[in-house]
């Protein structure tokens, strides 16, 4: 999403979404343990989509 709307920096993004550059850091290489509901509706208004255009499932790994 950020290629596609130009953002050239998480520190830029953190300016537009209030959003930390750790969060965003940890979000953006998949470190990420969750997501607050706050920061999914910044993500989702700044970028113009839905939680669908960000998330993606992915099945625990059995065993």
């Amino acid at each position: 999403m950020m290629g596609i709307h130009k953002v050239k920096s998480f520190s830029q993004l953190e300016k537009e979404t209030g959003i930390t550059r750790k969060t965003l850091t940890k979000l953006y290489d998949g470190e990420g343990k969750g997501i607050e509901y706050v920061t999914l509706n910044a993500l989702c208004k700044r970028f113009s989509c839905t939680p669908c255009d960000l998330l993606e499932y992915v099945p625990d790994k059995e065993g």
